[in-house]
């Protein structure tokens, strides 16, 4: 299987498990242990969810396209989508600032703090990406601990 190149999925939860079987696939063909691919199947999971769930109108048929492969000491996971603009890294981490109580949290934020947490870096941007517009998420996940 070519790793180099965007693998297509439609953008719905009937389709997550295939896309997690894939990233789970070229994971354990990187050499990342069974123990580190439950960090990056959660992580996976937030980013995708978001893609799946917020990108799109409801009623439009969207896709998500994603590129897994190693780079040095990292697996690097490429996760793109031509629905809304949205910059995640834009998002406060809200476990850097911390509410008093559950009544001053605001919503959301928590996925984004999470994702920080389990990849090494995520850029992103909103552009051109192989003659499509879209929103591009590159993930960094070392391979070993």
């Amino acid at each position: 299987m070519n790793r180099e190149e965007w693998k297509s999925f439609p953008a719905n939860k009937d389709n997550y498990e295939e896309m997690l079987a894939y990233v789970m696939e070229c994971a354990q063909e990187a050499g990342v242990s069974m123990k580190r691919q439950l960090k990056l199947q959660l992580g996976f999971e937030e980013a995708v969810v978001n893609v799946i769930s917020y990108a799109y109108e409801p009623e439009e048929a969207g896709r998500v396209w994603l590129k897994v492969y190693p780079e040095g000491a990292d697996l690097i996971l490429e996760i793109k989508d031509s629905g809304k603009p949205f910059n995640p890294l834009t998002k406060e981490d809200a476990l850097e600032n911390r509410p008093q109580s559950v009544e001053e949290a605001e919503i959301g934020g928590l996925g984004i703090a999470f994702m920080r947490r389990v990849f090494a870096d995520i850029n992103y941007h909103y552009g051109e990406v192989e003659g499509l517009y879209c929103n591009h998420l590159i993930l960094k996940f070392p391979l070993t601990v």
